[in-house]
């Protein structure tokens, strides 16, 4: 049964009831729409892995969970202030458990501190060694009878025998083989310093005594806390929970942290923060796109609208059109929320695609419909004829796209696949709408009367064969010099296939988002200033040695920054370090590790005293002259020590000596009680086991520990690990250690260059099919070849207009592959098949060359509508489809009916007939 007899015994015999079983389905659709269907971000996905990758995921899944943490990043120039940030900032997080769960910014290392002597080099412990042997009776000495007159009294005798240098951290450090090297003043300095601070004013005490047993943590490594390497940024993980049951599923949390952010910033001026990490980014991206959806719909389809109503020259008919594409889309809406239930950043090109393709079907139909109209034929037979005649052309043009979509499906990767079945359907559907709701509008409200032929009625029997029909206007000139439109064609696609050779493709998901979002802002910042990322390869091990070896081999690779392990907190050679702790045990044995003694209250004078005597060691300029030494003297630091102690004697001159006294006093307690700290954890570190597993702070522990008792190797990147070529680098190393590495740079890099070899497979799918279809349906080589015109040099005419824009192809353009087919395939099968019907005696009837037109630019306005979102993933499909398909018009209006005027076999003047033997169409 063709076309024209299946819809006429059905679509237009019950047209009331056709157009109420379109109305409820169409409800029917929107409300399961609005139920069910939802957006995910481009993490989402791209997040699903198959194969040996996917298994080895799944297990450290099962082993560390997957947490959706979000990454808040302080900045500030102070470093003590990022530290209050990040415990207030904590703090308030942790009093929103609805919406976060875990908070983290540091690690609690107390557990650890007894053990601290583990994490010292056997080096290390043998110098700490070679300190408390030297200064065993000053420490024997402080620990009996603490207090400041004491202390300087020490310095200087030390000072004096040129020893005091070992005393604080190597003031005269000595080597093998070598004469003893000038004092080194800098723990002088300090003590002076805070000497003087506190001969001032009350402060804030700092010890001094860490320079003494252990190296000084200057770089707070030892506190626990997230810190970027170059101590620039400091880390809040923050695991939040999602609401699957909305939209936007990470909402509350995100917006609970950046407003706590923004209230603790106004008591902070100096902090800057900000909100980053996959929960941020999809937050941040399913937002741009959702504001954005609907703007995009609207504009597109008004956009639509007015272009048909101002080609038609009427609001009735193309209004019909519109109607019927409208039940179409929300058919396709319900079809995606029932199969697939959910939109991606791919496949939010749904709606423009199905306004800009769909709507195309119903122009080249009303077109065709208002051409035998002018004839004369009343709406029924308008009607049949316009199926008989261009409905064959419509059919194949949407079946053929919808296998160039559907081709889509054999890629294998999920959301490919996904967007292969909504949009392929959808388009099918919005081609059923446009035969079943469109006839039935027209014939209930088309009230325009027919105009008069002087050929009669089609139906006549013995009617006389219909007059040419038409070219447009405009486009004659072109016609009157087809060879001279063919060689200038021939040269633009010439150079055009010449820039195919310079298309890159960007793999860089981060500028797919929405320029400015302050989740990319941050990331971006993060990889720019600290020169590593958030994101991190995974690596399991089965045990400790395993880690440790790994690691080795991980650190010596190139693209490698960083590793974290487990190890971090284990040392390595314990029980080495275990026996040179040992030996520390009789050194410590004459220290008073009792109650601290009360100190001797501060005598200013004697203090005095004892300082001005050490000033008097101090060498001057003419000093050094005769300095004997193979070294010369640290004059700049003495100079120095010289000012302080003069410094002090100026505040007892112009200061009242009992203040001063009290507040030396306080300084003199928690300097002694430091001491008496520091002696004492010494003694218990000597005293204390190795480092176990089970003596880690559990928060710490079950980071790099799995519930299944697998270790975890977290390994950064040195390079963008956004940037392709860097994940290629990167992932390369790691499968060089071990074939089975995971996480978010590998899964990226896998999904994208499997995404990109899914679109080339596309291609050849897609052209394939097309080709198989052509050939179905025209049957004809010759005609197959002119049919394939504007899709191949719309093609590469496409690639020429990227290189001349700079665009590049990514993830989300790509889509043009099988978006493209659809314009090429309409236009050349409808052309053609016109061609043929006419006898090849006219190459573009005014009614066929108006539906190319109008067709194509309803396309363009579709997708011209993402050219305003934010999302530039969206806009850069919105650019990019705008010109191929200008491109594909360009070859179906102009060099395709060239090339027809010159290939026909009936004489060339036929094919622009005169203005008498043609009747408008």
């Amino acid at each position: 049964m063709t076309i024209r007899k299946l819809l006429s015994a059905t679509v237009l015999s019950y047209p009331r009831t056709v157009l109420v079983l379109a109305a409820i389905l169409t409800i029917l659709s929107v409300l399961i729409a609005i139920q069910r269907l939802r957006f995910t971000s481009t993490h989402d996905a791209l997040s699903s892995l198959n194969g040996r990758m996917g298994q080895v995921q799944e297990r450290y899944n099962r082993a560390f969970g997957d947490p959706d943490r979000a990454v808040i990043v302080i900045e500030a120039k102070n470093r003590e202030e990022a530290k209050r940030f990040a415990a207030a900032l904590a703090k308030r997080l942790k009093a929103m458990p609805t919406d976060i769960e875990e908070v983290i910014y540091r690690f609690d290392l107390k557990s650890l501190e007894d053990r601290f002597l583990m994490y010292l080099s056997p080096e290390e412990l043998i110098d700490l060694k070679s300190k408390l042997q030297e200064h065993r009776s000053l420490l024997e000495e402080l620990s009996a009878e603490p207090g400041l007159n004491r202390l300087f009294q020490i310095v200087r005798r030390e000072i004096s025998a040129a020893l005091v240098g070992h005393l604080f951290t190597g003031f005269l450090e000595e080597q093998e083989g070598e004469a003893k090297r000038p004092v080194e003043l800098a723990p002088l300095l300090k003590l002076l310093t805070q000497l003087n601070a506190w001969a001032t004013a009350p402060q804030t005490y700092t010890s001094p005594w860490s320079q003494f047993f252990v190296k000084a943590d200057e770089n707070g490594d030892r506190e626990g806390y997230l810190w970027s390497s170059n101590k620039q940024f400091l880390f809040v993980l923050a695991t939040v929970k999602a609401d699957t049951k909305s939209l936007l599923k990470f909402e509350r949390p995100i917006k609970g942290i950046r407003r706590e952010i923004r209230l603790l910033q106004s008591q902070y001026p100096g902090v800057m923060a900000g909100v980053t990490g996959s929960p941020a980014l999809e937050h941040d991206e399913v937002t741009a796109a959702q504001r954005d959806s609907g703007l995009m719909t609207a504009i597109s389809l008004l956009g639509v609208a007015l272009l048909v109503v101002v080609t038609f020259r009427g609001v009735a008919r193309p209004l019909m059109g519109i109607i019927a594409l409208v039940m179409g889309v929300c058919w396709a809406f319900g079809f995606a929320a029932v199969t697939v239930g959910h939109l991606n950043m791919l496949s939010m090109v749904l709606a423009p695609m199905l306004i800009g393709i769909g709507m195309d079907y119903g122009i080249h139909l009303l077109a065709r419909y208002e051409e035998e109209r002018g004839t004369g034929h009343s709406i029924q037979q308008a009607l049949e004829q316009a199926f008989e005649g261009a409905g064959p052309g419509i059919l194949h043009a949407a079946l053929t796209t919808s296998v160039a979509l559907f081709t889509l499906i054999l890629t294998g990767i999920s959301v490919l696949q996904e967007l292969g079945v909504i949009t392929g359907c959808g388009l099918l559907l919005t081609l059923i709408s446009t035969f079943v709701v469109l006839p039935p509008l027209l014939i209930l409200w088309d009230k325009r009367p027919a105009l008069s032929s002087i050929e009669g009625r089609a139906g006549d029997a013995h009617a006389p064969r219909r007059l040419l029909p038409r070219p447009p206007d405009f486009l004659e000139f072109c016609y009157r010099w087809p060879r001279a439109v063919l060689a200038l064609s021939a040269v633009g696609t010439l150079a055009a296939l010449y820039a195919v050779s310079s298309l890159e493709f960007d793999g860089n998901v981060l500028r797919l988002q929405a320029e400015g979002t302050e989740s990319v802002t941050w990331e971006l910042k993060i990889i720019r200033q600290s020169e590593r990322s958030i994101a991190y390869g995974v690596i399991l091990a089965k045990s400790l040695e395993e880690v440790r070896e790994k690691t080795l081999a991980i650190e010596a690779l190139p693209s490698v920054s960083e590793v974290e392990s487990i190890a971090m907190v284990i040392p390595k050679d314990q029980e080495r370090k275990l026996q040179l702790a040992r030996e520390l045990s009789p050194i410590l044995a004459g220290v008073n590790l009792a109650q601290l003694p009360t100190s001797a209250p501060v005598d200013l004078d004697e203090l005095l005293n004892t300082l001005q005597r050490i000033k008097a060691k101090m060498l001057t300029a003419d000093d050094a002259k005769n300095w004997t030494g193979a070294d010369k003297p640290p004059l700049e630091p003495m100079t120095r020590v010289r000012s302080l102690i003069g410094q002090f004697e100026r505040l007892l001159q112009q200061r009242d000596h009992e203040e001063i006294r009290q507040r030396l006093s306080t300084f003199q307690a928690k300097l002694f009680q430091d001491f008496h700290d520091k002696v004492s954890l010494l003694a218990r570190a000597v005293a204390s086991g190795p480092v176990r597993l089970d003596d880690l702070p559990s928060d710490l522990k079950k980071q790099f520990v799995g519930r299944d008792g697998s270790y975890l190797l977290r390994v950064y990147p040195r390079g963008d690990p956004w940037e392709l070529a860097s994940q290629a680098a990167f992932v390369g190393d790691l499968r060089k250690v071990d074939p089975d590495a995971v996480g978010d740079p590998v899964k990226g890099y896998e999904i994208i260059t499997a995404m990109k070899r899914g679109y080339q497979q596309v291609g050849i799918y897609a052209l394939i099919g097309v080709a198989v279809l052509f050939l179905l349906n025209l049957r004809d080589l010759r005609y197959f070849l002119l049919a394939k015109v504007p899709l191949l040099v719309g093609a590469v005419w496409t690639a020429g207009l990227m290189y001349l824009f700079g665009l590049k192809f990514n993830l989300a353009n790509l889509i043009i592959i099988p978006l493209l087919v659809a314009p090429g395939v309409e236009n050349g099968l409808l052309i053609i098949h016109r061609f043929r019907e006419e006898a090849e005696a006219s190459v573009l009837p005014r009614s066929i060359g108006k539906g190319v037109v109008l067709s194509s630019l309803t396309t363009m306005v579709g997708f011209g509508s993402l050219l305003i979102a934010h999302h530039r993933g969206a806009y850069s499909i919105g650019l990019l489809v705008t010109l191929g398909v200008g491109a594909v018009l360009v070859v179906s209006v102009i060099v395709l009916p060239a090339l027809l005027t010159v290939v026909a076999r009936r004489p060339p003047k036929s094919a622009i007939p005169s203005s008498e033997s043609q009747v408008p169409s």
